[in-house]
């Protein structure tokens, strides 16, 4: 048979909100620049 250990009781993690939002502003600022960038060249493209 194997034994079963309880998993250790452990205090549940919170992460800060201004930690989570400047995560998503780091993401966010180049993902914006890129899709602007994709829009700007798609309208050249398409309007000669």
């Amino acid at each position: 048979m194997t034994e079963r250990n309880p998993d250790p009781v452990t205090a549940p993690s919170t992460t800060s909100p201004a930690l989570i939002a400047l995560a998503w502003i780091v993401v966010a600022i180049p993902l914006l620049y890129g899709l602007w960038q994709a829009i700007l060249k798609a309208a050249k493209l398409f309007t000669g």
